[in-house]
């Protein structure tokens, strides 16, 4: 009877089975998709089931061109907002963990892991700018963009960050990225089964999703690590700005949204959107990965419900 084989701990590792496969498995690696080539005009640019303000009084009455705009619209506030989450929450903290004072693993695989990831997020922006860049082009919306600032994330990061310096600022930056690169497979997994629309739309966003499962692995092993190492006030901040940026990641977006019903003539404001988000539960994120780590650290679901 032959005996099992030792497995060797470089393969029980999983941050260094995804760097070995990095080039295998990324969007970055891939052929660029030619995107003019997958735009399809007839078909709409956003599912109108998961834009608010197509749930407005007065939104029945517009015609099938002002709702067309406010779909290719609510396309690009969809990439902005992606792209916004990616520039002013992921990557500051993927930069933090690569800095000595940040106690996270910090061998060979984990550095290559970062700067991976690095990589990723960078081309994930591209891509948005891309994508968004056709449909500017051949839906005529060239002037409609969006501030970073303006999104209830980045609002929720810095509010909460307010008056915080050095380790516990960081730690805090931390904190929200795992939020995000640990449930945003939900956010993204709406447009890229959302078979309605057009195919670059679709498509575009999926080969992000795929990316972000690495992610949500990555994000897991280096926050883990940087949990363990902190004292009992610094867990309670960690858990604490975690708990904050869920939340964050769950709350409507108002002013954007605003802008996108502009676009088809459709005049509302932020009063009208608070009241129909408040009216509706928070939308599902999936937690699953993120539950694999609370596990793993001993800390309560609660802090994610």
């Amino acid at each position: 009877m032959t005996a099992a084989r030792e497995v060797p701990e470089y393969e029980r590792d999983l941050l260094a089975q995804l760097t070995l496969r990095w080039g295998k498995r990324v969007a970055v690696k891939k052929d660029e998709l030619d995107l003019d080539g997958h735009f399809d005009a007839a078909l709409p640019d956003f599912p109108g089931h998961l834009v608010p303000v197509l749930g407005l009084p007065g939104a029945d009455r517009l015609d099938r061109e002002a709702r067309e705009r406010i779909l290719s619209a609510a396309w690009i506030a969809y990439n902005a907002k992606t792209a916004a989450i990616e520039d002013e929450i992921i990557l500051p903290a993927c930069r933090l963990m690569l800095h000595e004072r940040i106690p996270v693993r910090r061998d060979d695989v984990a550095v290559d892991a970062l700067h991976q990831t690095i990589i990723d997020e960078h081309y994930h922006i591209l891509m948005c700018h891309n994508a968004v860049g056709v449909t500017r082009r051949r839906r005529g919306l060239a002037d409609v963009r969006f501030a970073p600032g303006v999104w209830s994330v980045v609002q929720g990061r810095d509010a909460v960050r307010a008056g915080l310096s050095g380790f516990d600022r960081d730690i805090v930056d931390i904190a929200f990225s795992l939020a995000a690169e640990t449930t945003i497979s939900g956010f993204l997994s709406a447009l890229a089964t959302a078979r309605e629309i057009q195919p670059m739309n679709r498509i575009t966003t999926d080969l992000h999703r795929r990316d972000e499962s690495g992610h949500a692995v990555v994000f897991r092993e280096l926050c883990g690590s940087l949990y363990r190492s902190l004292d009992g006030a610094q867990r309670r901040t960690f858990r604490e700005a975690l708990a904050t940026g869920l939340t964050a990641f769950r709350s409507p977006d108002l002013e954007p949204w605003v802008q996108v019903a502009a676009q088809g003539g459709f005049e509302i404001d932020t009063g009208q959107l608070s009241a129909w988000a408040a009216s509706r539960p928070a939308p599902a994120r999936d937690t699953g990965p993120l539950h694999l780590l609370l596990d793993d650290l001993g800390i309560s679901h609660d802090l994610v419900e």
